[in-house]
């Protein structure tokens, strides 16, 4: 008896040690998860809170910028100045339209010239800011004008609430934002509503721009991170228990279990979870007939748990980082070794496109991945298209030129993509060599709907071919839109009315190769 005794209470000790490990994660695990979840979400609301600011303060800046180009308008006879204003609304990112006002009478605009309109001062939010629920031209969409005035003179900046709640929507992930100018909001479904959230409303969080009179806001109550807590972390609650004497390692690994978006990407990028998705480009032969004369690779992510994420959830958060350029790397490896087997079977000048930011202009690194790819193709030359985004500014200077002057030896073409949207479009093409310009699709979207934009576009066209640049228009969704580019010689087409982004295997067996 007394041996048998022995043995037990060692065997009883190990499941009382067992019972009170897994009763310590049932104890202190939820809280802790429950903390964890909730501090994440207000430091990715407050991060949401402050890149929304910076984008609206940007887009502002860009208003404020072309107000102060036409500074000395003011006064003058309208068909005197009609051409300043179009000017700065076709060169300058995110203003749809500009107008001049003496005193609350609107006397001329960048659409329709010399004009009587009224306008209310009282509405601005001091003096500077108005949110409107739309405009003859586009009734139904919201839109923010920014006022710069001088005595009794002012100039009116439209900026097209596209922009915005393009925005607001991107970054409304877990809690919606709102844009508040003065007693209205602007939430991103395009509603304008008086009924502003109360600061002292459970998980009131506001952030007021420094330059100008609005704030974002938003609102994180207690149920939201309950949800999420649910979401994401129900399986904590079911395998707390079964920790037991994995205690330490369990607490580890569960405290882990929740990433950051950074972290994710990182490892992601590792697991090689960023693919290629191949987008045709169309052009006409001589007889007029379509075919594929190249494509656009776009990156997608294919997230274990997400499934397929689209590039503008993670591409910002790339470019902010610099993992953009193993990325890119990535993309053009997966490429170059699906297609390279098939060079002499692609047509002749096939071009592929990839996007590049201003982090693969601070050092030479992608010269050699363009060689890579080229190389490939030695049997049946290609054409590589490197396509600038505007989402970061790039600096000229002693690394950018000694890169380009590289690509272009290598025979590789620079293109500005989404023209006329981002940073410094027009600086670019004094500053950088480039061959290629792409239209945007907010532009090309309106086409057959909107005359402002098909002046842009216009515009757009004739700048083009005054410097000898090609065109690609991106966007293109209808025969209305296409038989208007074409009859414009816009010799190349993208867009989901010739074909949508698919992956490579589909793309090869479309071009039967």
């Amino acid at each position: 008896m007394t041996f048998y005794r022995t043995k037990v209470r060692p065997h009883s000790a190990r499941l009382w040690g067992a019972l009170l490990a897994g009763l310590v994660p049932i104890v202190l695990g939820i809280p802790i998860t429950s903390w964890q979840m909730a501090t994440e979400l207000k430091q990715d609301t407050e991060e949401r809170l402050h890149h929304a600011r910076r984008m609206f303060d940007r887009t502002l800046d860009h208003a404020e910028e072309a107000a102060n180009a036409v500074n000395g308008s003011e006064g003058k006879p309208c068909l005197e100045v009609v051409q300043k204003l179009r000017d700065q609304v076709a060169a300058v990112p995110d203003v749809r339209s500009m107008s001049l006002a003496n005193g609350e009478d609107i006397y001329c605009t960048s659409l329709y010239g010399p004009i009587k309109s009224y306008t209310e001062l009282d509405a601005y939010v001091d003096g500077r800011l108005d949110l409107m629920k739309g405009n003859p031209v586009t009734p139904d969409r919201p839109l923010i004008v920014y006022r710069k005035f001088s005595g009794t003179y002012s100039v009116m900046v439209g900026i097209d609430g596209y922009y915005i709640l393009n925005t607001l929507d991107m970054l409304s992930r877990s809690t919606a934002l709102g844009l508040v100018i003065g007693h209205e909001m602007l939430l991103p479904d395009g509603r304008i509503t008086e009924q502003l959230y109360s600061p002292e409303a459970e998980g009131y969080k506001g952030l007021k721009s420094t330059k100008y009179p609005y704030s974002v806001v938003t609102l994180l109550p207690t149920e939201v991170i309950g949800v999420n807590l649910w979401n994401y972390s129900k399986i904590s609650f079911f395998i707390y228990p079964l920790l037991g004497l994995l205690f330490a390692i369990g607490v580890f690994r569960l405290m882990g279990r929740t990433t950051s978006p950074l972290q994710d990407m990182r490892r992601a990028l590792a697991q090689q979870e960023f693919i290629p998705y191949i987008q045709p480009v169309v052009a006409s032969d001589v007889a007029g007939t379509l075919y594929w004369s190249g494509c656009e690779v776009l990156m997608r992510w294919q997230h274990p748990v997400q499934g397929l994420i689209p590039p503008d959830r993670f591409i910002p958060l790339a470019e902010d980082s610099g993992l953009i350029k193993p990325m890119t790397e990535l993309m053009m490896a997966q490429v170059r070794d699906h297609f390279a087997p098939f060079a002499d079977r692609l047509p002749k000048d096939f071009h592929f496109g990839f996007n590049i930011s201003a982090c693969h202009c601070k050092d030479l690194s992608l010269v050699e991945d363009c060689r890579k790819f080229i190389d490939a193709f030695r049997d049946n030359p290609i054409k590589l298209v490197l396509e600038l985004t505007e989402r970061e500014l790039l600096v000229a200077n002693e690394v950018t030129d000694r890169l380009f002057s590289e690509l272009h030896a290598l025979g590789a073409s620079i293109a500005i993509d989404d023209f006329g949207t981002g940073h410094s479009s027009l600086t670019y093409l004094q500053k950088f060599k480039v061959d290629l310009l792409k239209i945007d699709k907010s532009f090309v979207g309106m086409i057959g709907s909107d005359a402002l934009s098909s002046h842009i576009v216009e515009n757009v066209i004739d700048l083009a071919t005054r410097l000898g640049l090609q065109l690609v228009a991106e966007g293109v969704e209808t025969e209305v839109q296409s038989d208007y580019l074409r009859e414009r010689k816009v010799f190349f087409l993208q867009g989901y009315f010739y074909g949508r982004p698919m992956p490579m295997p589909e793309f090869t067996r479309q071009m039967n190769l």
